[in-house]
């Protein structure tokens, strides 16, 4: 019991820090770091060549993504976001169709998100783009706090697809994330330094 509350209590404080570091960033540095994750996203799609894409809405000073999306659908990839919906006893997330002409409204935390559009199953999911606030090499991250992400892909935690590929900039990167046994880890990671496959 000890060991569990002394993990949340560490990710609470690695959550505060990590949030404050990125908030700070400079804006010239954060267009131009987002600049260079959407061309190493594009670089590594054109070689992964994935049918369909989950990705996110940048919030919190989040990487934005958004010039990729658009490139993606043009090219023909059919494109999704994620969306809150409740559930007996917690909310979950679900992923529903994106076009770049999709009408967006704000959920209950204030990111944009689909509506009224198609959901798209888990399993029909090539390459997921996963928001993140922290993450180490091995595949670790650290979230907001509220494990939708991991819920999400527990049932999937073992297999190679979707591929789990974190976003975010190289500063949020720690030595080591604290893992609990829901935790889900990533399958690689992209920054603005390029992408890589994370150790197990």
């Amino acid at each position: 019991m000890h060991s569990e509350a002394s993990q949340k209590s560490q990710k609470i404080q690695l959550r505060k820090d990590i949030r404050r570091k990125r908030a700070i960033i400079d804006e010239k540095k954060r267009a131009h770091w987002d600049a260079l994750i959407n061309h190493q996203l594009l670089a590594y799609v054109s070689q992964a060549r994935p049918a369909t894409v989950a990705a996110y809405m940048a919030f919190d000073g989040e990487p934005d993504l958004a010039p990729t999306l658009t490139a993606l659908y043009e090219n023909g990839a059919k494109l999704a976001l994620p969306v809150v919906r409740d559930a007996p006893g917690k909310s979950v997330i679900t992923f529903s169709q994106w076009k770049p002409d999709s009408d967006l409204r704000p959920n209950r935390y204030g990111i944009a998100e689909p509506a009224g559009t198609d959901l798209v199953r888990i399993i029909d999911i090539d390459l997921v783009l996963v928001p993140l606030v922290g993450w180490d090499k091995s595949g670790g991250r650290l979230g907001m706090g509220a494990s939708f992400y991991d819920r999400l892909f527990q049932p999937f935690a073992e297999l190679d697809k979707p591929v789990r590929m974190g976003v975010g900039y190289a500063l949020q990167q720690v030595s080591r994330i604290p893992r609990e046994p829901w935790d889900i880890r990533l399958h690689g990671m992209l920054t603005e330094n390029g992408w890589f496959t994370c150790g197990g």
